[in-house]
């Protein structure tokens, strides 16, 4: 096996740099390897390096471990690069969810939705660079993607670069905890029968362990845009067709249970994957404040204090780790997003199977624009990512995703060319925008409150 060099950008933040080395030092078919750290925070950075260093040498990885806050040094010789940054992330997060707020619009304000256009923007201001310095430094590299909205990040790097790019992202995870719940007599899965998701550590808990159980007894096959893919297929392992007991065990179940989720299956005779709080961003159904629908159906706004805390609580941990007053055996269980297994699939020729990657559309939804980013299952190998066929999505299924394809093209255009007029026209398709007039006055709003970080609106 050829060890090619591992670049991770955004090694120092908290949750994704800890979970990342992880998953990367504890792959067998990893070990050998050669891993860059990169992060422009020096304090994260050395902290994480430090526990680098740890792991490499207790777990016996063999890898050569270096760390930098220059990128072009980290580049050259690269085969992979693992990328996750985020630009202030709560506070930016928090202004967006209120400003929405101010003209009667309530949602979630991450990946659909008016302030998606500026988290858009916001992100490819950073990433821009990056995938610029990639085409000269490592124009052969795979860029494994995890910064949000993944499917515009992974846009803008087909659209503007030559750096192959798959996004990456857990949300399938939650599509198998809501059918393990629903189906837990079918299936014979110990779930609280009163369990409903609020961002809780205690409720995260619940969920691992009802997604743990259920990823062993169905494979679920889906399809759509990132954050809002559908349910095409639901089987048992021995291949027995559960889908349509699921639907009926659905909306058979208490009616707080995801119930947004259980009014889409009632409308379209389709299971959404991502659960009530991500599918909204990408609905017309629950921002209206006067309806008051988003208090109707019970959804789940990120805690955003909780974040931060967890953020703090991380850091403390990282630091023991590293200076080796804390153990570390625990790590060699904890949840990754994958990304170790499609480079070490890639390393090894290994024909993996992957359930859920955000690439271009070549056919494998054939209802969704052709070379769109679509989330569907794909097989990895020494040759890259390549989606599989899924066939057609039900077509009202279809629709909805490809109005949110439109506005992703235009929000990409923005946020790459500092084209005001494709923002507008993104937020004028937006469909929680109800007045025309709007669009403008949203795009001038955010464009204010986040102009340092807007440097190509200048």
């Amino acid at each position: 096996m050829a060890r090619k060099k591992i670049v991770v950008v955004g090694a120092g933040s908290a949750s994704f740099g800890l979970s990342t080395l992880a998953g990367l030092m504890r792959n067998g078919d990893l070990h050998g390897c050669e891993l860059c750290l990169v992060d422009i925070d020096r304090r994260g950075l050395e902290a994480i390096y430090s526990l680098a260093l740890r792991m490499n040498r207790e777990w016996e990885a063999e890898m050569t471990v270096s760390a930098t806050d220059d990128r072009k040094e980290a580049f050259p010789g690269a085969g992979y690069v693992i990328l996750s940054i985020a630009v202030d992330r709560e506070n930016r997060w928090r202004i967006d969810h209120e400003l929405a707020k101010e003209y009667g619009i309530m949602h979630y304000a991450e990946n659909g939705g008016p302030a998606a256009l500026f988290h858009t923007a916001r992100n490819l201001a950073q990433i821009m660079p990056i995938l610029k310095d990639m085409d000269e430094f490592c124009p052969d590299a795979e860029l494994l993607n995890f910064t949000n909205p993944v499917p515009r990040i992974a846009l803008a790097a087909r659209r503007y670069s030559s750096v192959a790019t798959v996004g990456i992202c857990h949300q399938l995870s939650f599509g198998y905890m809501m059918a393990g719940y629903v189906l837990a007599k079918d299936l014979n899965i110990d779930a609280p029968k009163d369990y409903r998701f609020v961002w809780t550590d205690r409720s995260s808990e619940i969920e691992r362990n009802i997604v743990d159980q259920t990823v062993k007894k169905l494979d679920i096959t889906a399809a759509g845009i990132n954050h809002f893919t559908w349910m095409l297929s639901v089987r048992t392992k021995e291949g027995t067709d559960m889908y349509p007991l699921l639907k009926k065990r659905f909306l058979e179940a208490p009616p707080d249970f995801e119930p947004l989720t259980q009014e889409m299956i009632r409308i379209f005779d389709c299971v959404p994957v991502p659960g009530d709080c991500h599918m909204c961003e990408y609905l017309p159904y629950t921002h209206n404040m006067q309806r008051n629908t988003w208090s109707k159906y019970n959804i789940q706004m990120y805690d955003l204090e909780r974040g931060a805390r967890n953020r703090e609580r991380l850091w403390d941990a990282i630091l023991q780790m590293g200076q080796g007053r804390m153990p570390i055996d625990s790590l060699k269980q904890a949840h990754t997003e994958r990304a170790e297994l499609i480079i070490g699939a890639m390393a090894t020729n290994a024909h993996a199977y992957e359930p859920a990657v955000n690439i271009p559309n070549l056919g494998y939804a054939g209802n969704l624009p052709a070379d769109s980013i679509v989330e569907v299952p794909a097989v990895v190998d020494a040759g890259g990512v390549h989606g599989i066929g899924v066939g057609n999505l039900p077509e009202p299924v279809a629709e909805l995703c490809r109005r949110q394809i439109t506005v992703a093209e235009l929000s990409v255009k923005a946020g790459v060319e500092g084209d005001r007029r494709a923002g507008v026209e993104a937020l004028a398709l937006d469909p929680m925008i109800d007045d025309p007039s709007l669009a403008t006055t949203l795009f001038e709003r955010y464009l204010e409150a986040h102009r340092e970080y807007l440097p190509q609106f200048a």
